[in-house]
């Protein structure tokens, strides 16, 4: 009794038709793995892929989708169908798609035409937190490239996806598997993407600290609360942003060789404002930081590779960063002793008394002058043992 059940169930389970009796139809022109049109496009439209998508899951058939043959009887269609109109059913993510750059490209006629099926495919779509889903956290990267290291790379000479790839956040997705790590639309959005300089872009000026602050939620704050955020929030274009600092794709962590913001290249980074004479008439601080620094002990020491000398960051912080008549300043004159302390244990008072940066000429600086020639002579004796 129980072997007849069993083969009872089987059969009525063969029975039901996969298909609807209207897509069964279409199935038997699209089914056919050799068939093409006249150009020579293939026809084969791969059942098992459709039946497992979200559409195939949700029951919705093919004139769903391909609206002009609804009520069509007389197979076979003509070639040229109609575009499908996604929009009918995602109005929403529609709408956000013809303000974006891609919408742009396409009323445009430009050749760079992006639509729903570039990023989503066709027959196979799936949804987006599927692990087969072309636009999962993990497989994103490698669905962007297709145009951006495609068509995009030859037409506009564009290949910043590599350098993406070489980031700390392709690490955190291709190495540990995290789809927590940035990927393309954590950044610039999913079907709303904007132009760079287009102020409602995520990755503008204007809303980067905001974008990177979704993830860096603490950093964001940090800098909201120094010199430089403060003036940002004024509207201020010429503060430093975090892709000042730590570039745009190819972000890499700090320890990182690479770094921009790597312990022996840190100076350079804040020279590029700090050694800015409009700047420094604008906003009143003194210029030649890079010049003092280099000239001083940390700096000649940091020039010979040597990474546990103190840095700008070292001193001013790094996010935070606050004026030195701001009593919560690492260099404020109460808070030296321990900022000083960090590298030389024991610090007291009369150590952090001394001149930061000093001008290391001979006649107005004899003696800093001296010392530092003996300490370059001392770190090239320490470096060549």
């Amino acid at each position: 009794m129980k072997k007849f059940l069993i083969l009872s169930a089987f059969f009525m389970l063969a029975c039901v038709p996969l298909f609807s009796e209207a897509d069964e139809d279409c199935m038997i022109c699209h089914e056919d793995p050799d068939r093409k049109t006249e150009e020579g496009t293939l026809l084969f439209i791969e059942s098992v892929k459709f039946l497992s998508s979200v559409h195939g899951e949700s029951g919705i058939s093919c004139v769903g989708c391909h609206s002009d043959l609804q009520g069509f009887e007389d197979f076979p269609h003509k070639e040229k169908l109609e575009t499908v109109s996604c929009g009918e059913c995602h109005d929403k993510a529609a709408e956000e798609f013809k303000a974006s750059i891609h919408s742009e490209a396409t009323i445009k006629k430009d050749s760079l035409i992006v639509s729903c099926k570039d990023c989503h495919g066709k027959h196979d779509i799936r949804n987006k937190d599927d692990f087969d889903s072309r636009v999962f956290p993990l497989n994103l990267p490698q669905t962007c490239e297709l145009c951006h290291l495609g068509k995009v790379k030859r037409e506009r000479g564009v290949e910043f996806i590599k350098q993406y790839e070489k980031s700390i956040h392709f690490e955190g997705l291709e190495k540990a598997g995290l789809t927590t790590s940035s990927n393309c639309s954590n950044c610039h959005g999913a079907h709303d993407i904007k132009a760079v300089h287009h102020p409602l872009s995520r990755v503008s000026r204007e809303n980067i600290i905001g974008t990177c602050g979704t993830c860096h939620v603490g950093i964001e704050r940090d800098y909201l609360e120094g010199v430089h955020g403060k003036d940002y929030a004024k509207g201020s274009k010429d503060v430093p942003v975090c892709t000042d600092c730590h570039s745009e794709h190819d972000i890499t962590s700090p320890q990182n060789l690479a770094s921009s913001v790597y312990k022996t290249k840190i100076a350079e980074v804040c020279s590029r404002c700090h050694d800015d004479e409009a700047l420094s008439r604008q906003y009143g601080f003194l210029t030649s930081r890079l010049k003092t620094f280099s000239d001083s002990f940390h700096g000649t020491a940091s020039k010979f590779g040597e990474t546990r000398v103190a840095n700008c960051a070292s001193c001013h912080g790094f996010h935070a960063i606050r004026p030195s008549s701001d009593p919560k300043s690492s260099t404020h004159p109460g808070n030296l002793p321990e900022t000083c302390g960090n590298c030389h244990p024991g610090a007291g008072k009369n150590f952090a008394e001394g001149k930061i940066h000093v001008i290391s000429e001979k006649i107005s600086n004899k003696w800093a002058y001296l010392l530092k020639i003996f300490y370059i002579i001392l770190i090239i004796v320490i470096v060549s043992i």
